[in-house]
């Protein structure tokens, strides 16, 4: 048996995945193979299939020519993944985890969310003054209410509730500015930027759901609230720096009792939004916690502020960890639909966010690179990138924005890339 864990410290679930994975374990179907031994009739798997040209029309993977096999070789790279259940089988091919398997599978199973037309709206550099005035009155607000918390009072829902308004507008004008500004992150300031972040991504998936004007409101304003118990945890547990011992786990657990007791005597707050504290840290598995709720006893507003607790939290820098890539970060809620989160939404999310969320940074086929500031649903693979790094020579170039889906711009997204490795800052470039 395996265990995929969210943080080495404790703060975050720990997820196992058990033996059940035996079927996916012996399906043997995607293998990772050298550049040398790609051959026509192989079948590029989603792991990393970017690079496939644009004038492949199936844009499948499926590698019909030597000339397309040139080309990648070209672009340097040097090792991929084909699926042999799709083309031809590789001798020479190293077979994945199961972990893998299932993320190329889920990854290639989801479609673009098409529901809503395009339609005329504000940049994300348009959208950006009203949206960072909404992001820093919400902080602020948070930040008075952990003191009024602390000191025994009651929440103000009167502010919460014009707060998460300010925060709708945004998102209803572009999604994509608050999300920009959600990975602007500071380390001493965790608790408020992921309490807005977790409100700004219930809203972000609200809306992808279509939920009413009321229900989506009630949402966001649960996502603002749903870690307010962290307040009474002491600091030294709440902050240290290391794995957590097993009683100052059982002490951080009690955050969602904590929030409960403030929030159960604050009026004028729904049902709906008390429920995100309580829920958020349950699993369908029932190995979530305080109270080890399964599917039954979680409703799918606990369920979505699951998802979006764990994205954020393992898409952040924290004094004990580093964040992952927001692309590698669906990857492992893919992981752990298996049976913790509810694999329909999960699935959602994903396609709420795009395969290349906002704050990705991604390689082009033109040797530059840039980060990820305007999804894009529709054609997910297509979305609006800042460029300002030369992958070839490896520096840093004058910033501009290349709109992928403009066919103007002839290039595509090859890869995503790790900032850090790269020694590269992207918060100046959101």
């Amino acid at each position: 048996m395996r265990h995929f864990v969210a943080s080495n410290r404790g703060m975050e679930p720990e997820f196992p995945i058990t033996s059940r994975l035996s079927s996916i374990e012996n399906c043997g179907l995607i293998k990772k193979i050298s550049i040398d031994h790609l051959k026509p009739g192989m079948y590029v798997a989603d792991l990393n299939n970017q690079w496939v040209p644009k004038n492949n029309a199936s844009r499948s993977g499926l590698i019909k020519y030597q000339a397309t096999i040139d080309k990648v070789r070209a672009l340097g790279v040097k090792e991929l993944y084909i699926d042999t259940s799709k083309g031809l089988d590789s001798p020479e091919g190293e077979p994945v985890d199961a972990i893998k398997q299932l993320q190329a599978e889920q990854f290639d199973s989801i479609v673009i969310q098409s529901g809503a037309q395009a339609s005329a709206r504000p940049s994300v550099e348009q959208e950006h003054e009203r949206a960072n005035r909404s992001y820093q009155q919400a902080k602020s607000l948070i930040s008075d209410i952990l003191e009024d918390a602390k000191k025994g009072n009651s929440v103000d829902a009167e502010a919460v509730d014009e707060t998460a308004a300010e925060l709708i507008t945004s998102l209803n004008a572009n999604e994509n500015a608050l999300a920009c500004l959600s990975h602007i992150r500071s380390k001493d300031q965790y608790l408020l930027e992921h309490s807005v972040n977790v409100g700004i991504l219930l809203g972000t998936f609200g809306r992808a759901r279509r939920l009413d004007e009321s229900t989506l409101h009630q949402l966001v304003a649960g996502g603002l609230l749903h870690d307010i118990g962290k307040i009474l945890v002491p600091d030294q547990i709440l902050h240290k720096p290391g794995r957590l011992e097993a009683e100052e786990w059982e002490e951080m657990k009690r955050h969602v009792d904590y929030g409960e007791e403030i929030l159960d005597k604050t009026a004028g707050l729904s049902d709906l939004t008390r429920s995100i504290c309580r829920l958020h840290h349950e699993r369908l598995d029932g190995t979530g916690y305080p109270r080890m709720l399964k599917d039954k006893d979680i409703n799918i507003y606990g369920r979505m502020s699951a998802i979006c607790d764990v994205y954020d939290a393992i898409t952040a820098d924290r004094v004990y960890h580093a964040g992952m890539s927001p692309n590698d970060a669906l990857k492992k809620l893919i992981e752990w639909s298996i049976f913790h989160l509810d694999k329909e939404l999960v699935y959602d999310f994903i396609r709420c966010l795009s395969v290349y969320p906002v704050g990705t940074l991604v390689e082009l086929s033109n040797h530059r690179a840039g980060v990820v500031i305007e999804a894009n649903r529709r054609q997910p693979k297509q979305p609006r990138v800042r460029v300002f790094y030369n992958t070839q020579h490896q520096h840093q170039i004058e910033p501009q924005v290349v709109n992928l889906a403009d066919a103007k711009a002839k290039v595509d997204i090859i890869n995503t890339l790790d900032a850090r490795a790269l020694k590269l800052d992207i918060t100046p470039f959101l």
